[in-house]
């Protein structure tokens, strides 16, 4: 691999994994004030709710995704104002999008806590903190994609310093509502809602000016003929698709968990936000191989794609030996940031055994994510779509066969096995789409 690809991948993965970092680290210490300061009930409430709200925020990832591989491609091929029109485009649909479900999420949220077993006693603070949340969901969706666009055009540490100052003043304000002013969890929607509110409104001004500095700027009116809107959907409705099951599978899996009663719950809503946190760095690269690979299949430079591949692995590999360590030591820390080991003695057990299992499950991941973001970049989505929805409803149903027989313990083995066939599934995929355009190329087609 050349030392310019390497430049580039680091270009490209250290801003977005700062990103996720800081994303995923303000929802760690978000839950940990709420777990420390107002109790393990409004932790558990606003555990469920987001997880509820997730499957409202995936159609914004579907349309970051689109931004990603079109702007990319068109960028590589220097196309620089369909690059543009198609950026502004992206960002018109999502907009709209977010106006259409506001609607469909405030109605249908008392409904979907009931489907997912919530107990009672969390059901206020649940609707409260969820409904305050999604009213915000075009603010949300505009931020999201904006910083899509800014990260496809190579400004990705721009993106990063957005929401690194989104994170912060979320944080400011949540201490602020939840200590000072005594909101509850009203005050951590209203943190959330305020800090992303003001920071998309720097965005749209950081991309109109940097539309102003390309050589064809181009009208701010979206151009939405069906071939366009044809070709964001192509790579946005299954990456939302796949989201949304994922999303879904989450969900259900949450129904399964609440039954067990608080411990469990309190449990699981912590090992979630760890592992969230732990993949960041896999997923980080596994963005940056979408974004090089779909430049260099562009340019049907096929060996430096083989050769990103490799190096990705590698480095994934290491991060993974390094965390698994420090995870295993620090499991009592990492668990006492939600809820307190002694007290909820069942709750860390439930941690303990499923961050355990998740050294084997983080492994796996490497390879999983690092195969999906190779199929996006390919517009392999049908393959890529078949590869998430067939391990998520196997996980599923080897979860629910297994509920009986291994109680909690089916969450981590449900999910171990199924991701070994995902991995498995992907790469042959993989390697024989790469073995085809090689063949086109040799042969000249």
């Amino acid at each position: 691999m050349t030392s310019e690809l390497r430049r580039k991948v680091w270009s490209f993965s250290l801003p977005m994994i700062c990103e996720l970092v800081v994303q995923q680290l303000y929802s760690v210490i978000d839950m940990a004030i709420i777990g420390r300061y107002l109790g393990a009930r409004q932790l558990g409430a606003v555990g469920n709710a987001a997880s509820v709200i997730m499957l409202f925020l995936v159609v914004s990832g579907g349309f970051e995704m689109s931004v990603d591989v079109t702007v990319s491609r068109l960028l590589g091929a220097g196309k620089y104002k369909e690059k543009a029109a198609m950026a502004r485009d992206t960002l018109f649909i999502s907009a709209i999008s977010g106006l259409i479900l506001v609607v469909i999420a405030w109605i249908s949220l008392p409904a979907l806590y009931k489907a997912i077993s919530l107990p009672e006693n969390m059901m206020g603070d649940a609707l409260l903190y969820g409904r305050v949340y999604l009213f915000a969901l075009p603010i949300i969706y505009i931020y999201d994609v904006g910083r899509a666009i800014l990260i496809s055009n190579e400004r990705a540490k721009i993106s990063f310093y957005l929401l690194a100052a989104s994170s912060g003043l979320n944080l400011i304000l949540n201490l602020l509502f939840i200590l000072v002013l005594h909101l509850g969890v009203l005050g951590s929607a209203l943190g959330t809602v305020l800090a992303q509110g003001l920071m998309m409104l720097v965005t749209l001004w950081l991309l109109a000016k940097m539309d102003q500095q390309e050589k064809e700027p181009v009208s701010l009116k979206p151009d939405l003929s069906f071939d366009k809107f044809k070709l964001i959907m192509h790579i946005a409705l299954p990456t939302i698709v796949q989201q949304f099951a994922v999303t879904f599978g989450a969900t259900l899996v949450q129904a399964w968990v609440n039954p067990f009663g608080q411990e469990a719950i309190l449990g699981y809503v912590a090992i979630v936000k760890v592992m969230n946190l732990a993949t960041i760095v896999l997923v980080g690269f596994a963005q940056t191989l979408t974004l090089m690979t779909a430049q260099l299949l562009a340019a049907k430079k096929y060996s430096a794609v083989r050769a990103v591949y490799r190096y990705c692995s590698k480095v994934s590999l290491i991060y993974w030996l390094l965390s698994s360590v420090l995870m295993v030591l620090a499991s009592r820390e990492l668990a006492g940031l939600f809820f307190d080991p002694v007290q909820n003695q069942a709750a860390y057990d439930f941690f303990k055994v499923y961050l355990l299992a998740f050294v084997g499950i983080q492994l796996l991941s490497v390879f999983k994510f690092l195969n999906e973001g190779l199929l996006r970049s390919m517009f392999l989505m049908k393959e890529y779509l078949y590869c998430n929805l067939g391990e998520l409803g196997l996980k599923l149903a080897v979860n629910w066969l297994l509920l009986a027989p291994l109680g909690t313990n089916s969450f981590w083995s449900s999910q171990l096995g199924t991701r070994l066939l995902c991995v498995l599934g992907s790469t042959i995929l993989i390697l024989k789409e790469l073995q085809r355009l090689e063949a086109e190329e040799k042969a000249g087609v």
